[in-house]
């Protein structure tokens, strides 16, 4: 019978032979979506080729570096990167305009920039309550600014813009609030409190929220939202509170159909769009027949007209990604979100303290009720809110902040190695001495 140090030095191999197969798999991809690409009209696409040299290179050594540095979930990473792949792929075939290919390409840099951030940030911040009230003040000033100094894009007022012109850079506070939001509620839930030491991150959420109403930014209103009951739920489990909680934000929602318009216009377009089919209700209904012209392989790789929806590269890719792959690809996709929640789930399960579990389950909530809220507005299951796809939609914004989250979430299962490791270490010393 193995010793349990050979038992998990043989168990790591096999998982390092499981994670080599699937990041194959993800460069073989990348490879031939571009090469595709590169050879579906007469004139040679040279982006195209160099896409599909560069992207397999860039993800191999992404994990090969990543790895050596740090122990982390190498699954996790390998998917994330695929799910970069799909963006890059999709955006080559249908963007146009401002939203380009190589633009992509450099927030996904940035984005792997961030997610190194996130890993070293959560193996060495130790004193983590220090840094709550300071980040409280910073992510409320943040995420505020653009309601003196913002624009408004898409209805929303939650955009800064440096520059001007087709040049001109725009941020999303809110994007890079989330981070915050469930490093606070980590760092204030954590230890199973009472309800009074977890009312000032409670009130720190609500008070952002209530930011976000005023901007207009009703995704990601939601989303902080969603974020924060589960966090609590799952720091407390004091269900009575988190269901006082739930019923608040519905009473907050029937408010505000009755105070606020645009709201009321988000409801009635859901239950009819065709009752405004050539102006609000243009969306959806472009949406849904892109995703019903798709059928279950799709039409192909630039033989679709995914351009037909407003906001094809950010709200509303899940549609065009449905038109162009079909609803199988689509599926399978979604499955790779499944995948890594599943596996986010397990490095929260595993972490030895309540900070660190806290804060990959927040990472976990923030991917999980994103993705339900833009693949379910696509789908016209729920109203639709202007958020994006998680590692997918075109933007720096969205793309940055969601790879930094991924990255506090690898940080933790980094975290779990090590102290698997220093357990197999004491065990193997424990054999030794008996």
């Amino acid at each position: 019978m193995a010793r349990p140090v050979e038992a998990g030095a043989l168990r790591r191999a096999v998982l390092r032979a499981n994670t080599r197969l699937l990041l194959t798999g993800v460069m073989l991809f990348q490879f031939t979506g571009m090469l595709l690409l590169a050879i579906r009209s007469d004139s040679f696409d040279l982006q195209a080729v160099t896409f599909a040299v560069a992207l397999p290179l860039v993800t191999w050594l992404t994990v090969k570096l990543y790895s050596k540095f740090w122990p982390i979930d190498r699954a996790l990473l390998i998917l994330t990167l695929m799910l970069c792949s799909i963006s890059l792929v999709t955006l080559k075939d249908i963007a146009r305009s401002s939203v380009t290919p190589q633009t992509q390409a450099v927030y996904m840099l940035a984005g792997l920039i961030a997610m190194a951030v996130g890993i070293e940030f959560m193996r060495h911040v130790r004193a983590w309550d220090r840094w709550a009230v300071p980040l409280m003040v910073v992510t409320f000033l943040m995420v505020a600014s653009p309601l003196i100094v913002g624009s408004w894009v898409n209805g929303a007022k939650a955009w800064l813009k440096f520059g001007s012109g087709d040049g001109a850079l725009t941020v999303q506070p809110s994007e890079f609030g989330k981070i915050s939001l469930i490093f606070v509620l980590a760092s204030q839930l954590s230890n199973r409190p009472r309800f009074r030491k977890c009312l000032p991150a409670l009130l720190f959420a609500a008070a952002l929220c209530g930011l976000l109403l005023v901007q207009r930014d009703l995704g990601a209103l939601l989303i902080y939202f969603l974020t924060t009951v589960m966090m609590f739920y799952a720091a407390t489990s004091n269900l009575p509170v988190t269901l006082a909680g739930l019923g608040m934000g519905a009473g907050g929602a029937v408010a505000a159909y009755h105070l606020f318009p645009y709201v009321a216009n988000r409801i009635e377009l859901f239950k009819n769009p065709w009752s405004d089919p050539l102006n609000l209700g243009y969306q959806i209904i472009q949406a849904l027949i892109a995703i019903g012209s798709g059928g279950m392989f799709g039409m192909g790789l630039g033989l679709g007209y995914p351009r037909n929806i407003p906001l094809y590269h950010s709200d509303f890719i899940f549609a065009a990604i449905c038109e162009d792959f079909g609803l199988v690809f689509a599926l399978a996709m979604l499955g790779l979100y499944v995948l890594i929640l599943m596996r986010g789930a397990s490095v929260a399960m595993n972490a030895r303290t309540s900070f660190h579990a806290l804060v990959a389950f927040g990472v976990v909530a923030l991917v999980a009720s994103q993705t339900f809220i833009i693949v379910g507005g696509n789908i016209k299951l729920i109203p639709l809110t202007g958020v994006t796809l998680p590692f997918i939609s075109a933007g720096g914004s969205s793309m940055v902040s969601m790879m930094g989250a991924m990255g506090m979430l690898l940080g933790v299962s980094s975290l779990n190695a090590d102290d698997e490791a220093e357990d197999l270490r004491r065990l193997e010393w424990r054999e030794g001495a008996l």
